[in-house]
């Protein structure tokens, strides 16, 4: 089954979507990173499409909105279409809770037929719809849709075995779990994550890493709030020097967050 998505990297924090886009040809079950994404309210899918399962969903009518993709075409299809309306609602609906029940209602049906990759790529769209100022701003009734789609997505990625997923899953959760105020638990998936950036030479996605380490510890823990300091610097230095105009932009976004600034 050929899923062909069209993407690329970005996050576009002022209009509240967290969006990480690559271009490539997904395949089922294959152990590619993949994502979703759009930009400027444009749909991803059939407006009239998304209309329906919005106005099932609203009508607290999940089985009919599952029904309905479903009843779309073969798997391809339908695996595709829903990752599209899950995207759809957040994006253009502007929607995150809607857009988790439809997401999460498409990974148990991907997971039923084994399709591990859309299943993980509709879980990182749960979490991350909530986070659009990463750990900023969450409300408390959502952190527990958000905390379980990022642990579940974690075990896939682990499942699929590819060192960037899985990275990226990990740095879902560090976040996730930041948001919910759990620093320790940040810190080990963080930490994790670093681990897996640094074998790979990555080191913009270790510097995104270290970035919230250091608020974790800045933030939350007293005795290490200097060292937290620090490290939110010195990550913030790297993104700056490396990083494109969006990651730029974020780095200066997250050190304010806690009063900080580079010199």
């Amino acid at each position: 089954f050929q899923l062909v998505e069209t993407m690329k990297k970005t996050i576009n924090q002022k209009s509240a979507q967290l969006i990480i886009v690559l271009m490539t040809i997904l395949l089922i079950g294959s152990n590619l990173m993949a994502d979703e994404g759009h930009e400027h309210g444009q749909y991803l899918t059939d407006e009239a499409m998304v209309e329906k399962v919005y106005s099932y969903l609203a009508s607290d009518k999940l089985d009919s909105a599952v029904a309905y993709l479903k009843g779309l075409g073969d798997d391809n299809i339908v695996v595709n279409k829903w990752v599209g309306v899950q995207c759809d609602i957040n994006n253009v609906k502007k929607d995150p809770r809607l857009s988790a029940m439809i997401g999460q209602a498409g990974v148990d049906y991907c997971i039923g037929k084994d399709y591990k990759l859309p299943a993980a790529m509709m879980l990182h769209n749960i979490s991350a719809f909530f986070l659009p100022k990463f750990d900023e701003g969450v409300l408390a009734e959502d952190i527990p849709t958000i905390l379980e789609a990022a642990k579940q997505q974690v075990i896939l990625r682990r499942e699929i075995k590819q060192d960037d997923p899985l990275m990226w899953a990990l740095w879902d959760e560090g976040v996730a779990q930041l948001a919910a105020g759990n620093a320790v638990d940040a810190i080990v998936q963080l930490e994790e994550g670093v681990s897996i950036a640094q074998q790979k030479k990555d080191k913009n996605g270790e510097a995104w890493c270290c970035i919230f380490i250091g608020k974790a510890k800045y933030k939350y823990t007293p005795s290490q709030k200097e060292e937290g300091r620090k490290e939110m610097l010195a990550a913030a230095r790297v993104l700056m020097d490396g990083g494109e105009d969006w990651e730029k932009e974020s780095a200066v976004e997250i050190l304010e967050s806690v009063g900080l600034k580079l010199d």
